[in-house]
């Protein structure tokens, strides 16, 4: 069971390492999420994990607080559950560094979320496979 929990250490906190991603990563939208993904090679240090992730759903698009919550929870949920797919990334010594963005005006059920989840991985897996990173 522990294969599904998602650890402290797979959350992106660091303020530069945002800044970096934001900076210098590459895009892939699945409507209603757009994922900015940077591959970066693994710290022997830390504890190694596939990818580090952020959530962020702007208040200009969802106002009430209580239903950015719930797209979230949501999101982080189907993150969770689909995170095998970057798999190979770590096989390679590899450290993805991933910031979800919400684009819909309006709340979407989760099937559609895990949907476009499942895509996004999909996508950046295929991508990090196909090129050599430094």
């Amino acid at each position: 069971m522990g294969e599904f929990r998602l650890y402290k250490s797979e959350k992106l906190c660091s303020k530069l390492e945002i800044e970096k991603l934001y900076a210098h990563g590459t895009s892939v939208i699945a409507y209603p999420l757009r994922a900015v993904w940077l591959a970066v090679p693994a710290v022997p240090s830390h504890q190694p994990v596939a990818a580090r992730f952020l959530i962020s759903i702007p208040k200009k698009r969802i106002r009430h607080a209580v239903d950015r919550v719930l797209l979230r929870r949501r999101t982080r949920e189907a993150y969770r559950l689909n995170r095998k797919l970057l798999a190979p990334a770590a096989a390679q010594g590899i450290t993805v560094l991933i910031g979800f963005n919400w684009l819909a005006k309006h709340e979407k059920d989760y099937s559609s979320i895990e949907h476009s989840m499942q895509e996004l991985l999909t996508k950046i897996s295929t991508a990090i496979t196909n090129e050599q990173v430094p």
